[in-house]
């Protein structure tokens, strides 16, 4: 089995290294063949470099550095679009840079995914935690989950992960093309085009930790682009 890993980074010099590690440790052991695909925002702070140089260590790491920041959905189009043309990939993963999401949890991901169209690292079912995060924190995630499930109609909990994956089959019927969002709300627009298509995914929980290093990437661009998709889905079947 070959697996291959989206993740866009913005400034994540401090966490992406150690990451990078964990992950060829803990799950190159048990796949074929394990591809990281960095999609870099043209990171002032030198991540791109220091992901070249981990790509000489590793060896199984692409690059792409874009010109300017262009936002986080944006990132994840050209990932995976990279991974769809270049790569022979069977499963296709999509993680935060900032340790926030475990790689040892791919692991029972790629159990459960054998009989689903793809695995959602849910926040939101028994078994899941969260750290790191303070009550008023939650509480907006929560809400902005709940206008995101309600409005778009997606039967899952937490509709706002980041961390997924997705068989290759399933990846390459979502049309990158028809989604606007270019921020988070790229996450509930990929959900969206899933329902309609009728592929089936499964929650499995996750244990999700506050990053402890750098700035969280979150603006005020991102919410108002997020509030405008949720009200397009009103009135959508």
């Amino acid at each position: 089995m070959n697996v291959a890993i989206v993740i866009p980074t913005y400034n994540e010099k401090e966490t992406l290294p150690s990451l990078i590690e964990k992950i060829f440790d803990k799950i190159r052991p048990l796949v074929e063949e394990l591809h990281v695909v960095i999609v870099d925002d043209s990171s002032p702070d030198g991540t791109a470099d220091i992901a070249r140089n981990l790509g000489e260590k590793f060896q199984k790491i692409s690059v792409i550095q874009r010109p300017t920041k262009m936002g986080l959905g944006a990132a994840y189009k050209d990932g995976f679009t990279h991974v769809l043309q270049k790569l022979e990939s069977n499963l296709v993963v999509q993680m935060d840079a900032d340790h926030s999401h475990d790689p040892s949890e791919l692991v029972n991901m790629i159990e459960k995914i054998v009989d689903y169209d793809f695995i959602i690292a849910s926040r939101h079912v028994p078994g899941s935690s969260i750290v790191g995060w303070d009550f008023g924190r939650k509480v907006t995630h929560s809400i902005a989950g709940a206008i995101a499930k309600v409005s778009a109609n997606i039967d899952i909990e937490d509709c706002t992960s980041g961390f997924r994956m997705f068989k290759t089959e399933t990846l390459e019927k979502i049309e990158f093309d028809k989604i606007e969002a270019d921020g988070f709300a790229f996450q509930i627009e990929v959900l969206y085009q899933l329902k309609q298509k009728g592929f089936h995914g499964l929650e499995v929980p996750t244990t999700f930790v506050n990053r402890t290093k750098g700035q969280s990437k979150m603006g005020s661009s991102e919410v108002i682009q997020f509030i405008k998709m949720c009200l397009s889905y009103i009135g959508k079947k």
